[in-house]
């Protein structure tokens, strides 16, 4: 059985043709790990709580549902007209996220709590309006985890460096609603993140080692003719 890792080149290619989704991740960790190192946690979403708009509340509380879980199964099933590997691959990805986040969220790190839970009656936080963020299970975020994958993996799918890009701002912009709607601390999007992209790029390139000749076939739905 061929080793992986024998063949780097094939790796850092996968890395090179997807920079511009890739290389901005990158430097967003670098930031936001600082960031977070120099200011504190806590500190730096009080910092970003202070900034608030009726028009931000109404966009961000539509744009994080792009990070639920219903999103990248629908996303499994318009991938079957790409080719059946596309869609097993990030079916495979979107399971293991789930896994792995609930595992962290309720038994590693149960104990750690959302923003509502840990500041309580002590400060006063801005919530937007209609929306009431859970208390417990804060760490990490699965909405954050889960727009990382889904647009990362689109991102693999188109050549256009442009259209990476901006799925990388649209990865972040979800990952970001989690902490301006007090649903989360910027630890927790800077965990999910990583774990999204992380999943997504090592079941990718291993998606590419299965050579089953019909697993790039494409499933096209046709409805049934109708005789009247």
């Amino acid at each position: 059985m061929e080793n992986p890792f024998t063949k780097p080149s094939r790796f850092f290619g996968l890395m090179l043709s997807n920079q511009f989704f890739l290389v901005p991740f990158i430097l967003f960790i670098v930031l936001a790990t600082a960031t977070i190192g120099v200011v504190g946690n806590v500190e730096l979403f009080l910092f970003q709580n202070q900034f608030y708009s009726y028009f931000a509340d109404l966009f961000f509380l539509k744009i994080t549902h792009l990070g639920d879980a219903a999103l990248a199964f629908a996303i499994v099933f318009l991938l079957l007209r790409v080719s059946i590997r596309e869609s097993l691959t990030f079916l495979v990805i979107t399971l293991l996220l789930m896994f792995l986040t609930t595992l962290l969220k309720r038994y590693i790190f149960p104990d750690w709590g959302r923003p509502v839970e840990y500041f309580g009656f002590q400060k006063v936080i801005h919530l937007a309006h209609g929306y009431f963020p859970p208390g417990l299970f804060s760490f990490p975020t699965g909405h954050s985890a889960t727009a990382f994958s889904i647009f990362l993996y689109l991102s693999f799918l188109t050549k256009n460096r442009i259209v990476q890009f901006l799925m990388f701002l649209l990865a972040l912009t979800v990952s970001y609603s989690r902490i301006y709607l007090s649903a989360h601390f910027p630890v927790d999007v800077l965990a999910g993140s990583l774990i999204g992209v992380t999943i997504t790029v090592l079941a990718y390139y291993f998606s590419r080692k299965i050579t089953n000749h019909w697993i790039d076939r494409k499933l096209v739905f046709k409805p049934r003719p109708s005789f009247s």
